[in-house]
């Protein structure tokens, strides 16, 4: 099973952020995205409030990267663009900008969590949360971060990062993940088991069927 990296995550504070500081998040969490999520597949499965096994997939591709930062630019990067520029570290603080209602910084102080959510998440629901403003479908990630998705056609995209407890977002209890399964986008079948929950061991039974056809049979235990 993959290993993530270490990390920590910030706990909720007003913090005072400059554009260096957000650029080299932003610089570092892009080599991150690039080895574990760009132009690959997530599988993530769990068992719901009635114990039932069920799973959702979610494709990440270069330019859902800008979105997860939450900054803006000046010239109006496109976001393919921006995500080059980030892995390359051609950003420039000049052209970097803040959105008025503090969430850029919100989301930069989880931005390397999020990017760990294939080794990270260990809940997921749907969206029942307060903001009023905010369009997503499902909800997964942590106590401390969250990532939220939508439907686009028979895959998940991710379209919000969100410094917050799970447990507040989704209906109670949230679903309980015991395996995330990654693959490249291109690629038929699963290759790589990057979460199983402590002494549970992922077989044929506990899959669901439509998933188990898409898995390399070496990942399941006898």
């Amino acid at each position: 099973m993959a290993d993530a990296p270490p990390f920590q995550i910030s706990k909720y504070r007003s913090a005072i952020m400059t554009q260096k500081e957000a650029i080299s998040i932003i610089s570092k969490c892009a080599g991150l995205y690039a080895s574990h999520l760009c132009n690959k597949q997530i599988a993530f499965v769990y068992r719901d409030s009635h114990n039932k096994t069920d799973f959702i997939e979610a494709a990440f591709r270069p330019n859902n990267f800008m979105h997860f930062t939450g900054v803006e630019t000046r010239n109006h990067t496109k976001a393919n663009a921006f995500y080059r520029d980030a892995v390359d570290r051609r950003l420039k603080e000049s052209n970097i900008i803040f959105k008025d209602n503090h969430t850029t910084e919100l989301k930069l102080q989880v931005l390397h969590s999020i990017i760990n959510i294939a080794y990270s998440a260990r809940m997921i629901g749907d969206y029942t949360g307060p903001l009023l403003d905010l369009y997503t479908e499902k909800i997964t990630g942590t106590t401390s971060a969250c990532l939220g998705l939508i439907k686009s056609n028979r895959i998940y995209i991710p379209n919000t990062v969100l410094k917050e407890d799970i447990r507040n977002l989704t209906p109670n209890p949230s679903g309980k993940i015991f395996a995330i399964f990654r693959k490249q986008i291109n690629q038929k079948m699963y290759t790589e088991i990057t979460y199983q929950s402590k002494n549970f061991l992922i077989t044929q039974k506990c899959l669901p069927k439509e998933l188990l056809i898409q898995i390399e049979p070496s990942l399941l235990e006898l």
